[in-house]
């Protein structure tokens, strides 16, 4: 039993480790390629606007819409044609990252199907608000990891 806790809490570790290593990495890249359009859009206060549009992509489903919101906020007092520009953006590469990104690198590292997560950030939003929604799939991830510890047979005996 202990040799299953001690597996299990290393797994912990991996699959949060993981998860957050994935998210970095698909946040980097949306960051990245809006810092590239913008700059060709010759948008200003870039020192402004991609920092929040990484920060605001960590947190599931309610984050890169909110880092979009704010980006068109921002950028429309320079231009409110830039600022439907820079939101039309966003958000197609808001849809990249959902549909292409977050399978890649988060969904295969956790191993967790897409409909099992989107319940769990809801069911998560419900009961524990901001933090539920930011610590939802790692600790659905955790979870199944747990059972799989300590739920299913061996195949050792």
């Amino acid at each position: 039993m202990i040799e299953k806790i001690s597996i299990f809490i290393k797994q912990s570790f991996v699959l949060t480790g993981k998860y957050f290593l994935g998210k970095t990495i698909t946040s980097l890249v949306i960051a990245t390629i809006c810092l590239l359009a913008f700059l060709l859009l010759d948008i200003k206060l870039l020192g402004l606007i991609i920092p929040i549009i990484f920060l605001t992509n960590f947190i599931p489903i309610i984050g890169p819409w909110s880092g979009t919101i704010l980006c068109g906020l921002i950028v429309v007092f320079q231009s409110p044609i830039l600022a439907l520009y820079a939101v039309l953006i966003t958000l197609a590469l808001q849809l990249i990252e959902q549909f292409v990104l977050l399978p890649l690198f988060v969904g295969k590292a956790i191993d967790l199907k897409p409909l099992l997560i989107i319940i769990v950030i809801i069911i998560s939003s419900i009961f524990l608000g901001f933090w539920g929604v930011l610590f939802a799939i790692p600790i659905a991830a955790i979870v199944k990891a747990g059972y799989l510890i300590f739920f299913t047979k061996d195949k050792t005996s």
